[in-house]
């Protein structure tokens, strides 16, 4: 499952930082039993908590590029991370891992945002661009893996949780009157809002930037349209869709560690 958290411009010393850090990876314990990490630089501080799927050996996180370009946590998986290593491999890119992750960090440094259109997979991830001083964060296209976050005086906060943010002593987090309406009446509180004032959840399918105080966010999915090629006969349908199913089994099954698999009612 994994869990992120971080926060940008945050008072305090640097061992304050540290320790506040430190416990909004805790609270992810449970997300990430298998180890954890923390990296601050300059303004950036990103947590991590992993559970070991792929490269269990030199795959841990956050995970920062040979050259300092960028730094990045992630959460998820990406089905299609050995096509898209080889392309990268093909344009003369190392790699010193065999982890999703480093294809992830290097497919930003080629393709910049562009890199969501490849990634065939379920994440949220943050990523530090220390050339541009900027934060990069995405949720995949379904909206599988959470990604919550918040700017108040200042600072930008996110994580994979609520709870996370309850560690930091400069963020508010005071129940919204109209996301818990939304909540009576619904039985959950619509995205992007949540039961908090000011704190947001990144929508499906959006990717967010973070530079200068500002937060700019923008979609880079969206369900498409039936296209004319589609199939139209019964059998057509039948077969196509269990080519699809079978496909996306088959993508799922890459782990370095035993698997389980759960059919959802």
């Amino acid at each position: 499952m994994c869990g992120i958290a971080g926060f940008l411009n945050a008072p305090g010393s640097r061992d304050e930082q540290a320790r506040w850090l430190e416990l909004m990876t805790e609270t992810l314990h449970r997300r990430g039993p298998d180890g954890g990490g923390l990296w601050i630089e300059g303004q950036a501080a990103l947590g991590h908590r992993r559970l070991s799927i792929i490269d269990l050996v030199t795959g841990s996180q956050p995970m920062t590029a040979d050259d300092n370009a960028a730094t990045v946590v992630y959460n998820g998986e990406l089905y299609n991370f050995r096509e898209i290593r080889e392309t990268l491999s093909g344009m003369g890119v190392s790699f010193r891992t065999r982890s999703d992750t480093e294809v992830l960090l290097s497919s930003y440094l080629m393709w910049g945002v562009d890199c969501l259109e490849r990634f065939e997979g379920m994440f949220s991830f943050a990523l530090w661009d220390n050339r541009t001083k900027s934060l990069f964060a995405a949720r995949d296209r379904m909206g599988k893996k959470p990604f919550y976050f918040t700017l108040q005086n200042g600072v930008f906060a996110f994580a994979s949780e609520l709870t996370a943010l309850k560690k930091l002593p400069f963020i508010s987090l005071e129940i919204d009157k109209d996301s818990l309406a939304r909540y009576l009446a619904y039985e959950y509180v619509p995205t992007p809002q949540t039961i908090f004032r000011n704190v947001y959840k990144l929508q499906p399918g959006h990717f967010l930037i973070f530079r200068d105080g500002q937060i700019s966010t923008r979609k880079f999915w969206d369900l498409p349209l039936p296209l004319a090629t589609c199939p139209t006969s019964e059998k057509e349908v039948c077969e196509h869709t269990v080519k699809l199913l079978k496909d996306a089994v088959r993508k799922r099954l890459v782990s370095d560690v035993p698997l389980g698999v759960f059919l959802s009612g």
